[in-house]
């Protein structure tokens, strides 16, 4: 596979979307959640992902101009309409802001609107770490979960992501399925099989098949209580913004509608509650006490939220990032007709 520094695939991702267009803040945005996916190893949303962006901006259902604005707000609080922007772009000016009124007002919360796709949560969250604050963001999406007890979907595979500042971020990163939907669609592009219990067909029956899984729906995670999780987030995303909600939203597959996804972001000040040294070394002690427990037979080590992915970032920065043939390929076209190369 081919591999790349995350400045040059960062700084490619940005020309193909300016050159198309893409007001450069947008841009900007979107590529730093494209390779902050790619450097944690979670590539089903990294650059991969950047063509769907394309297609659906080429097709109308999706703004390539930075409409976002503020549509109400109180000290504590903020409703960001995205206008239809790109949904990276909208969910980081969400947080962002948060963090500058946390520092006032010890919180901080944001739902945002009319908003689309925007990546990984931990992106999100990580912002407010860097910040010495506790991160929250989640988001909603078209329904492909099914409720506990039923044999088609309705909730989405709504990501939730909490992240704590220390010596290195505690950072929760989950979907309420088994898995997320960007591991169906990588291995349909890459044309690999799916481990069963991931996914059913359309039929509510077990399938290996990623199409036929996409065509049906996800399993949750420990049943009820996955199927509680992805209501919950659709309640604070969808239903708190006003926006649609599970089968109401649209597929950011196919190029009919502005999808309509909703996040719900917040960033909470340590420095309100105690001071983030102590907070900092408190987290460490219960990390090392944590990894100091006896292990279960067969395991080598145990990981604390986040961590693995902090890992993969490391040696991904150091040595480079991997791009499957078919992805490359798919970034080589992107570019061609702005006569930009990889």
């Amino acid at each position: 596979m081919p591999r790349f520094e995350a400045s040059a695939l960062r700084g490619y991702c940005v020309s193909v979307l300016t050159a198309s267009g893409v007001e450069r803040s947008c841009a900007e945005a979107v590529a730093d959640a494209l390779i902050d996916a790619e450097l944690t190893g979670v590539s089903t949303h990294g650059v991969s992902r950047l063509a769907v962006y394309m297609q659906r901006m080429d097709a109308g259902v999706m703004s390539r101009e930075n409409n976002i604005c503020i549509v109400r707000e109180s000290t504590s609080t903020l409703v960001v309409d995205a206008g239809n922007s790109l949904g990276a772009a909208a969910a980081k000016f969400a947080m962002e802001r948060c963090i500058a009124k946390a520092k006032e007002t010890g919180c901080c919360f944001a739902s945002v609107h009319s908003s689309n796709h925007f990546g990984t949560a931990a992106y999100y969250t990580r912002l407010a770490a860097a910040q010495d604050m506790i991160g929250f963001a989640c988001t909603n999406l078209k329904g492909k979960i099914a409720p506990f007890g039923s044999a088609e979907p309705y909730m989405g595979t709504n990501p939730i992501s909490v992240a704590a500042p220390s010596d290195l971020p505690v950072v929760l990163d989950m979907a309420p399925s088994v898995v997320a939907l960007g591991k169906l669609i990588l291995a349909q592009k890459l044309g690999k099989s799916i481990p069963e219990g991931w996914a059913l067909d359309k039929d509510g029956r077990p399938t290996t098949d990623p199409a036929a899984g996409r065509a049906g729906s996800l399993v949750p995670i420990g049943g009820a209580k996955g199927s509680g999780l992805a209501i919950m987030v659709d309640v604070l995303c969808g239903i708190l913004s006003g926006g649609p909600y599970g089968p109401h939203l649209h597929d950011l597959y196919v190029m009919d509608e502005p999808q309509g996804v909703s996040h719900f972001l917040g960033a909470i000040d340590i420095a309100h509650f105690i001071e983030p040294a102590a907070f900092k070394s408190a987290l460490s002690a219960m990390s090392r006490e944590i990894k100091a427990l006896k292990k279960a037979d067969g395991v080598e080590e145990i990981f604390l939220p986040g961590e693995r992915s902090g890992r993969k970032a490391e040696e991904n920065a150091a040595n480079g990032i991997e791009v499957p043939q078919p992805v490359y390929e798919e970034l080589l076209e992107l570019g061609k007709p702005y006569g930009l190369s990889l």
